[in-house]
């Protein structure tokens, strides 16, 4: 979850692709400025970023979206929430946007969908960066956030009730974290409805995290896709997820021996990417063209 920041520093954009309309950020860096493409987990949107955003803005034009069922982008009718849905949504934004190949950040689920990017069009990736995420079938943390956030539940009474259901989830990531800031950061992640509020994200995304078939047929390829970057890479773990296991970190590392990991001190499934650790192999990772 990421501190609010100033409107004026970046402009909310739509584009309508495969039938959807998407939101994303657009914070324009410097003229010919590289752009680094940035998306985010299951049960985030683009806001994630911001932190990351406001540090690299002066080198990159930084893009965050909205996957398709999350944040101010459309929900599906019928639910399609695959992985080559949402990255079938992501090429179709760098069309509309005439980018041909970016550097990408992917948390969580948005790692996923670089790799399916990969498995088709591996030429668009200019640099991968992973924050906490394998090909792998995840850890015991892909049950339970599947658990608590993919059930249909009466509205939430106030801000600090969806605090408090996050913290359930993600405790050992926020640890390090303000109170306060996960309020205010939680306000990105509401809608206003009668009795309270809801998440952003569409529920149905999340029930595919219990569909086994699913996730078993969907491995093969993201590890044909992972295989297939040739390009920079860069992964990042946090020291107590539950989804990157240690085991998925070396089979990643024997496919791609180039790839550089970083580990994030004291921290669970994943990194907000304001960490000490987190930052400077970023700062690190990307090239300051």
């Amino acid at each position: 979850m990421a501190l609010a920041v100033p409107p004026a520093s970046y402009a909310d954009r739509f584009v309508t692709a495969n039938g959807a309309k998407l939101h994303f950020q657009d914070w324009n860096g410097p003229a010919g400025a590289p752009t680094l493409l940035m998306v985010h987990g299951i049960t985030m949107q683009s806001h994630a970023f911001d932190p990351v955003a406001a540090a690299l803005k002066q080198r990159y034009r930084c893009l965050a979206m909205d996957l398709r069922g999350h944040g101010d982008s459309a929900w599906t009718e019928p639910p399609a929430y695959a992985y080559t849905d949402y990255s079938g949504d992501v090429l179709a934004l760098l069309d509309a946007l005439a980018i041909d190949k970016v550097h990408y950040l992917g948390t969580s689920l948005g790692g996923r969908i670089g790799m399916t990017i990969a498995a088709s069009h591996p030429e668009r990736l200019a640099s991968v960066a992973l924050n906490d995420i394998s090909p792998e079938q995840a850890g015991a943390g892909l049950a339970r956030i599947a658990e608590v956030f993919g059930a249909e539940r009466p509205p939430l009474p106030s801000v600090e009730a969806y605090v408090e259901q996050v913290l359930l989830v993600y405790a050992r990531r926020m640890k390090a974290l303000p109170r306060e800031m996960l309020v205010q950061a939680a306000r990105w992640h509401l809608r206003p409805v009668p009795g309270g509020f809801r998440p952003k994200f569409d529920p149905r995304a999340l029930r595919r995290l219990g569909d086994e078939a699913a996730l078993a047929a969907g491995t093969e390829m993201l590890w044909r896709g992972f295989r297939a970057l040739r390009c920079p890479l860069l992964l990042i773990r946090g020291e107590l997820s539950d989804i990157l296991l240690p085991e998925a970190v070396r089979l990643m590392q024997a496919a791609q021996p180039a790839m550089k990991v970083v580990e994030v001190p004291g921290v669970g499934h994943p990194p907000a990417l304001v960490e000490p650790a987190a930052q400077q192999a970023l700062a690190a990772f990307l090239p300051g063209e």
